[in-house]
């Protein structure tokens, strides 16, 4: 209990108090920037340009390696190499090391993150694995979409209570984001057609290919492809994610397409490049019942894939969707010939520069496998298509379409 400057001690006298200590503005070196609660968070210079929050998150777990994650790493390092590029921060999964800065701020994962961005007043917000940032007014974000897959499929096969929910408040979210990316024009038809949104709304931004896939061969490629496990004298390969069964990718049919050709004695090995998991194990089975030679080298870096294109008898891409296609444009990059399904972006990203057949059907594929393995000169025209066709696509276009794209919304904010 205090009565004026004193302090009441309890059944003894009054004592006087401790004058209070002087405010002493806490001092901080310029050269010390701020620490949260999770790793450092740098500065990067800006000007004018406009400020941008960038959700990371599909960047967990090694994501980067494949599918959406491929997507979102290879745009961020497009968008630090603009010259005139936005002011990225980017919102990276828990636990992504420090080392792997590189301009930009990196805040960790939600929700702390989220609530320092939004303190740094971003003018717009990106979602680039396809759905909005929650907490974030709808009218500044941006939304890259992928595929309309979920509800395509919740259309033939109405889905629980609980998925249908979520998709419907996907749906409503995405018709009020401020700017919608499509990776391509299919997706872009499909997206409006399965979310009711006007196809106009969407801006088309294609993905694109860069070194080690448009370089030339090199003297390091034969020792990359026999880390990798691969066979010398021809081989067939796919590269994606294996860590789970994706029926999309028919890659069962593709098994049975290469039985086949074992079968004719035009067979060769299969090398089915991508991180392990249960569709790996899967498939393992399903090659030693059907006789095919496969070979399961895991995940390999970009280097070794470029080696592995480079050095394949044909790369094959046998989906029965893709919404944009990358391992086609990486292929092609590489100048390997490329057999892929008839499905998704794939005949309009491919052109003439691959050899397209039915999805899911089995001797069809084979047929064109065997033509690219048994004609010296379709495999020449498509290895000398692939590149041409190729060149189309940057990963610098890419994220100057896309910073496009901030700075319209940036300018209606």
């Amino acid at each position: 209990m205090r009565r004026g400057g004193a302090r009441w001690r309890g059944g003894g006298a009054l004592r006087p108090s401790r004058p209070p200590r002087p405010h002493r503005p806490r001092r901080r070196s310029a050269a010390r920037p701020r620490r949260g609660p999770g790793p450092l968070i740098t500065a990067t210079p800006g000007g004018s340009r406009p400020r941008v929050l960038v959700d990371a998150t599909a960047l967990r777990d090694g994501r980067s390696a494949a599918g959406i994650g491929r997507y979102v790493a290879r745009l961020l390092a497009a968008l630090e190499a603009l010259p005139d590029g936005p002011r990225v921060t980017v919102v990276r999964p828990p636990g992504r090391a420090r080392s792997e800065n590189r301009g930009w701020r990196w805040l960790a994962g939600q929700p702390w993150a989220l609530g320092t961005a939004v303190a740094r007043r971003p003018v717009a917000v990106h979602g680039p694995a396809g759905e909005p940032v929650l907490g974030w007014p709808l009218r500044r974000q941006v939304v890259t979409v992928h595929d309309v897959v979920p509800w395509t499929a919740a259309a033939a096969h109405p889905p629980g209570p609980g998925l249908a929910a979520y998709l419907a408040v996907q749906r409503r979210l995405l018709r009020g984001c401020g700017a919608l990316i499509a990776v391509s024009a299919t997706v872009a038809a499909e997206a409006a057609a399965a979310l009711d949104i006007p196809e106009a709304r969407f801006a088309v931004v294609a993905e694109g290919v860069e070194a080690p896939f448009t370089s030339e061969p090199g003297a390091a490629d034969a020792r990359l492809r026999a880390a990798a496990g691969a066979p010398e004298g021809g081989y067939l390969v796919w590269a994606g994610s294996l860590r789970s069964p994706d029926p999309r990718k028919a890659l069962d049919v593709l098994v049975e397409a290469v039985s086949l050709l074992e079968k004719e004695g035009r067979g060769v090995p299969l090398v089915l490049a991508g991180a392990p998991g249960a569709a790996s194990v899967e498939l393992a089975g399903l090659a030693r019942e059907r006789s095919v030679r496969l070979h399961l080298p895991g995940f390999v870096s970009d280097e070794a894939l470029a080696a592995l294109y480079r050095g394949a008898a044909a790369a094959v891409l046998p989906s029965r969707h893709e919404g944009f296609g990358l391992p086609a444009l990486e292929a092609m990059a590489c100048g390997a010939p490329l057999v892929a399904g008839r499905a998704g972006n794939l005949p309009d990203l491919c052109g003439d520069a691959a050899l397209l057949v039915p999805p899911g059907d089995a001797r069809e594929l084979a047929s064109a496998l065997g033509a690219v393995l048994g004609d010296v000169a379709v495999a020449g025209r498509l290895r000398a298509a692939g590149p041409r066709r190729a060149d189309d696509f940057s990963w610098r276009r890419c994220a100057e379409e896309t910073s496009a794209v901030y700075r319209a919304i940036c300018s209606g904010a």
